[in-house]
């Protein structure tokens, strides 16, 4: 019996000891799409809120519910602001500005108001929701499964929303952007299907949809730490390879990328294709997507067979159209 567990033990040693790879874990973050330079260290942001006639319970409701999504609007993006690694050093105010636009067209605050309101927060940028209305629907009905009665229902918020980014010291609008989405729930019971119980409540979805619309315009502007992980390459029979693997877990890439460049010369296509695709981690973490690309080619020219290649490069590609510079 205790020899056939050693036979066991040997094979299975045998086999983890094949694995020539592991996986690290990362951080890193992209490039906004919107590129915002904030000219002084604090930052503005205004919750527009458009008065209008409130004369009956359904707009009251009506009002209410646009309210309440332009504060979880606002509050969702400070929050995604204040953790975005592109506006360290940055103090952030809110202020809630009261408008009565009858238009059709949102039309910008006037510059009055921006150095008025500038001078009270001393900030020189005035990132401002301009409007946000979101409009729930609801409904539900019964499905026969057979001889048993079943509910559907649904509850969807469509919303339509604009912001702005005024500089105060150039007197410029440096972005105007119109967001529109929809977000759904949707549920089956044997019960009627209502907002409250299976599905959220009105305010609740309303809330939902204006945090929603916070997180959007945040990820066009404040982009945020991604937690991620990698294959590196990691072969037990060489030392070197070893030794460069610590170095990266500890953050020294560079050091690290020193080893593989000389490994990747080898004379065993195994190794040099695995020290190069290693190089192509490096690069990524030095944010050098394009010479990480050409590092897998050349682990691709060594050994075509290599494992995460093409899962490799897809992950370049896609960091690459990411951090794209705005035209």
């Amino acid at each position: 019996m205790w020899v056939k567990n050693i036979k066991w033990l040997v094979l299975l040693l045998s086999l983890t000891s094949c694995i020539s790879y592991k996986y690290i874990d990362i951080e890193f973050y992209d490039s906004p799409q919107k590129s915002i330079v904030v000219p002084g260290e604090n930052l503005l942001v205004v919750e527009n809120l458009h008065l209008r006639n409130t004369d009956t319970p359904i707009r009251e409701l009506d009002w209410a519910l646009d309210s309440v999504a332009s504060n979880e609007a606002t509050d969702a993006l400070i929050s995604l602001i204040k953790t975005s690694p592109c506006y360290s050093g940055v103090n952030l105010s809110k202020h809630i500005y009261y408008r009565n636009d009858s238009l059709r067209v949102v039309l910008p605050l006037s510059w009055q108001v921006i150095d008025s309101l500038s001078k009270v927060y001393n900030s020189k940028m005035v990132l401002s929701l301009e409007y946000l209305k979101v409009r729930p629907h609801y409904d539900t009905y019964p499905l026969w499964r057979g001889d048993f009665k079943e509910y559907y229902g649904f509850i969807q918020v469509s919303s339509y929303t604009y912001w702005r980014i005024y500089n105060v010291e150039t007197k410029k609008i440096d972005l105007g952007q119109l967001l529109t989405d929809t977000l759904l729930w949707e549920k089956n019971d044997w019960i009627e299907v209502t907002p409250g119980n299976q599905l959220p409540g009105i305010f609740e979805a309303c809330a939902f949809a204006g945090a929603d619309v916070g997180e959007q315009f945040a990820q066009l502007i404040a982009p945020q730490w991604q937690k991620d992980s990698r294959a590196i390459y990691v072969p037990n029979a060489n030392k070197e390879m070893n030794r460069a693997y610590q170095l990266a877990i500890h953050g020294n890439w560079l050091d690290a990328a020193a080893v593989w460049q000389r490994l990747s010369l080898s004379t065993s296509k195994e190794l040099a294709a695995q020290a190069a695709f290693n190089m192509a981690l490096a690069n990524e973490m030095l944010g050098k997507f394009q010479l990480s690309i050409e590092w897998l080619d050349y682990a691709k020219s060594k050994n075509p067979r290599l494992k995460f290649l093409k899962e490799y490069r897809d992950i370049l590609q896609h960091r690459i159209e990411n951090n794209k510079p705005e035209k």
